[in-house]
């Protein structure tokens, strides 16, 4: 695969037009981040980019009054947790740091980031090279810089590094998608982890800087009613309405490499007559996968594309059991609604390490029935707070903002490592939704690589491409 997409990496790397090949380094991040070759990272191709950009554009003046903090986002979302996230690392500074928006959000998102941060600033220029230059002038007005960037964000990226070359500036790189590539490894002074599987792939990368675990923050306190309902008795339970609440993506839910979910799903509801089972976050329509066994079990188990939040958290609420997405997990989700008193469950991922939830997962359908039927998170909430409680992260998060302390804290030595850091490799067959921005780039520039890369897809892929071409 990696021969296959040398190609596009080529043009990016073709500087006699930069802004064709910063175009070129958009659509390689994009793909690479999509279709997992085993790189997950290309420094060498963020350092030309940001020497040809330096010899392209005028010179900046250092700053010599300059502010404290400033966080960077691709895109802002009101829904998701890559927004949410950075909201939560906002809020932990003293004063309210500052945002600037590289591409786009929506009016609500806008208006939500606007009451988090002090001043919200948005890139208003569209040609990549104006966007650099307008984003380095941003830059260079602070002393750090935390990024959210999108895995292809490079103007961003190239921006950074313009600013580091004439005056210090410290860049802390929060990387929200850590299962895949990404660009950000030649600028970032301190590379934020969030998860053991996020570790492992941080150990194949050439990272300019130091790595620092951060984990995803999670409200501390739990509700004092969240043990009230006993249903550790199996004759109990076997008669019980039981409610079963999952959410995530609807890719989380795929059938992967034959991890697969549904058997779970089927042998609660046929163990539990009376029990429901609500997924959120799939569309019936196109999620094919899931038809039988709605069509088996009916109203019992329900299958929503989206919820408003407001009836999300009410049907989080109803449920006695929350069952982690997979055969990938929904990151820290899982760990906020035990400390929102859900009972948890789920089966074990090969990409893990989000929480010390993860101990409540197990391996098999038999042994989660067994834990639904003698259900027990004794130590388990305590370290999740120790670890992703919203305190004990802010503590890391400032320590390494102002002090320069790195934590070294590694969380396979609370959750023993059973995962695969190589899962997710693209061997034979890309089966994970490439976006139609990317092949029609591709299409309009390198036919043979569109051709080459579009008779790799899995047949689901192929039709969704086509069906993306026929509507636009």
């Amino acid at each position: 695969m990696k021969t296959l997409i040398q190609p596009l990496r080529s043009r990016a790397f073709k500087t006699q037009n930069l802004n064709e090949s910063l175009q070129a380094a958009e659509m390689y991040g994009s793909l690479l981040h999509t279709v997992d070759i085993g790189q997950y990272d290309d420094p060498a191709l963020e350092q030309a980019l940001i020497d040809a950009a330096e010899a392209a554009l005028p010179s900046l003046a250092p700053v010599a009054d300059k502010r404290d903090c400033l966080h960077i986002i691709s895109e802002a979302y009101i829904i998701g947790g890559h927004t949410r996230l950075m909201e939560k690392l906002a809020g932990m500074h003293t004063e309210k740091p500052d945002l600037l928006i590289t591409r786009s959000a929506d009016e609500k998102a806008l208006a939500r980031c606007n009451s988090v941060f002090s001043t919200v600033y948005e890139i208003k220029s569209v040609e990549l090279l104006e966007k650099i230059a307008e984003i380095r002038a941003h830059c260079a007005l602070y002393k750090r810089v935390v990024l959210h960037i999108h895995s292809n964000d490079i103007t961003t990226v190239v921006a950074c590094g313009l600013v580091k070359k004439i005056q210090p500036l410290r860049v802390y790189f929060v990387n929200h998608a850590d299962h895949a590539f990404t660009f950000g490894s030649a600028i970032a002074d301190y590379y934020f982890q969030l998860s053991s599987y996020g570790a492992r792939l941080d150990s194949l990368k050439t990272l300019a800087g130091e790595t620092s675990f951060l984990g995803i923050p999670v409200t501390d306190v739990r509700p004092a009613t969240s043990a009230s309902v006993d249903l550790s008795s199996p004759e109990l339970l076997v008669d019980s309405k039981l409610n079963f609440f999952s959410s995530g993506s609807a890719i989380k839910f795929k059938p992967f490499q034959g991890a697969d979910i549904r058997p779970l799903v089927r042998r609660i509801l046929d163990t539990w007559p009376k029990a429901t089972f609500t997924l959120v976050g799939i569309t019936p329509l196109t999620n094919f996968w899931w038809w039988p066994l709605k069509i088996r079990y009916g109203s019992r188990l329900k299958i929503l594309r989206f919820l408003p939040y407001d009836k999300f958290i009410g049907l989080s609420r109803e449920a006695d059991f929350y069952v982690d997405s997979y055969p990938f997990p929904g990151g820290t989700a899982f760990a906020e609604q035990i400390l929102g008193g859900k009972r948890g469950i789920g089966l074990v991922s090969k990409v893990q390490g989000y929480s010390p939830a993860d101990k409540l997962k197990t391996d098999s359908v038999d042994q989660v029935i067994d834990k639904i039927k003698n259900y027990s998170d004794e130590g388990v909430v305590e370290e999740i707070i120790s670890v992703n409680g919203y305190e004990a992260v802010k503590a890391r998060y400032l320590a390494c903002l102002y002090e320069d302390t790195a934590s070294t804290f590694n969380m396979e030595s609370l959750v023993p490592w059973s995962g695969d850091s190589q899962s997710l490799r693209v061997r034979k067959q890309i089966f994970v939704p490439v976006s139609p921005a990317v092949m029609k780039y591709l299409f309009k520039t390198d036919k043979q690589l569109f051709i080459n890369l579009f008779l790799r897809m899995s047949l689901f892929n192929k039709a969704y491409i086509s069906w993306n071409a026929i509507k636009g």
